[in-house]
């Protein structure tokens, strides 16, 4: 299917890209801050697109602002945070309805999109200062979060093997920095952060749906004045294999043993990377999935996930403590079965039918389309679902064999009950 795709540069490190298309109820527009990680810099680059998306100097309070949003027939303000590669990305977004199923010819489109505008670029600040009772709030928030993914022992096993997977790495780091940094944050180092952001980061700019004009003339005159001193920006980065193998346990309150294993490899091809990922353990049909958790029965679950932009494996399962040292042979065995060319063309082609059946979803809604074409710009490409369809079903069991002889084993990690004291005699 063919998609209304355009990319402009409208400014030094800032880009564009419009989506056409009138089918949709809804239009979406979306504006990134694309910056490379500093480790000292997390906990305060989290907190930016928290503040910016409560208040601003024409709506300087929570509730005028959602007062406001609502009457746009409920228009959502969103705000969005990772670390892709080596970078921290900032983002911040509206999603609309169209001006076409508005009253009377309402333009809400462009009203969405310069409040947008305003919250991003015209903030409330005094004396060098965001609203001191919205960064109280806010910051209370931020420590939560910490906090909730300390307590979720999945969440906290991944931060803790991120530590040692991708050490002196930006993707060590957690979004949101430390506990320790994200309490030792000032509304001044906030308001710093956030003048550093608009005059350095990578902007990337998204708008589709239809009607576009006002709103893209909008962003264009907006973003195109800032003064800027952009870097340049590379998503993929991948970590560098260990020596030797990393293997680390550590001991706390959880009932299930978390295992993770992390390989590193990969081709250069990002697509036969995703393919044998999925044959390997990322759908119900998965090596990992029908032996490792079904056959063999040694975990509760078990799957596989590529870091893209870090070239790295993950293999992540939930087992008794007893089973580890099994579980973690039989996902190695699993691994060499296929880089050893142990499987059939009907489970290549099965993997490749599961993958790519969603695909055409894309197609379905503004901001999936919009979303897509994101990723594809970090790859340096602009394919359509369709066409990236095409390049998995030309996918070879002679790719899918190199790229699994590709993966070696780089770090172990597991996350163990403590050992529990005995109870009084009887």
């Amino acid at each position: 299917m063919k998609v209304d795709y355009e990319k402009t540069q409208i400014a030094e490190g800032v880009s564009l890209d419009v989506i056409n298309d009138s089918k949709f109820s809804t239009n979406f527009a979306s504006v990134r801050f694309v910056m490379p990680f500093r480790r000292e810099d997390a906990s305060a680059i989290s907190f930016v697109p928290s503040i910016l998306t409560t208040l601003c100097e024409r709506y300087p309070t929570k509730i005028e602002l959602n007062r406001k949003l609502l009457s746009l027939y409920n228009t959502t303000l969103g705000l969005g945070r990772s670390i892709v590669g080596d970078n921290y990305v900032v983002t911040m977004y509206v999603n609309c309805i169209s001006d076409k199923n508005a009253y009377d010819g309402e333009r809400v489109t462009e009203e969405a999109v310069s409040i947008l505008i305003d919250c991003i670029l015209n903030p409330k600040v005094t004396d060098g200062k965001f609203d001191q009772k919205e960064f109280d709030i806010i910051k209370l928030d931020l420590l939560s979060t910490i906090e909730s993914e300390i307590n979720n022992k999945r969440d906290y096993a991944q931060m803790l093997a991120n530590e040692i997977i991708y050490v002196d790495e930006p993707s060590a780091t957690k979004y949101y920095g430390t506990r320790e940094t994200a309490e030792a944050l000032t509304n001044e180092q906030v308001y710093e952060c956030y003048k550093n952001m608009l005059s350095t980061a990578d902007i990337e700019i998204t708008i589709g749906g239809s009607e576009l004009d006002n709103a893209k003339k909008l962003l264009c005159d907006a973003f195109s004045k800032l003064p800027r001193k952009s870097n340049n920006i590379v998503y993929y980065s991948g970590s560098k294999l260990k020596k030797e193998t990393a293997v680390r346990n550590v001991k706390s309150d959880v009932q299930q043993t978390r295992l993770i294993m992390a390989y590193k490899g990969g081709t250069e091809n990002v697509y036969v990377d995703k393919l044998f990922s999925a044959m390997f353990g990322a759908t119900p049909t998965s090596r990992l999935f029908m032996n490792v958790r079904e056959k063999l029965q040694l975990c509760y679950s078990c799957s596989a996930n590529l870091a893209e932009y870090k070239k790295t494996l993950m293999v992540t399962a939930g087992i008794d403590e007893n089973n580890c040292e099994k579980a973690a042979e039989e996902i190695g065995r699993q691994l060499k079965s296929i880089a050893d060319g142990d499987f059939t063309d009907d489970e290549l082609f099965q993997t490749k039918l599961m993958i790519t059946g969603a695909f055409r979803a894309n197609y379905d809604g503004i901001y999936e389309l919009c979303m897509w074409y994101n990723v594809q710009n970090r790859r340096g490409t602009c394919y359509t679902p369709d066409e990236v369809i095409d390049i998995f079903n030309s996918v070879t069991r002679e790719q899918i064999i190199e790229c699994a002889k590709s993966y070696k084993l780089d770090t172990v990690f597991t996350l163990t009950p403590q050992n529990q004291p005995k109870g009084p005699e009887q």
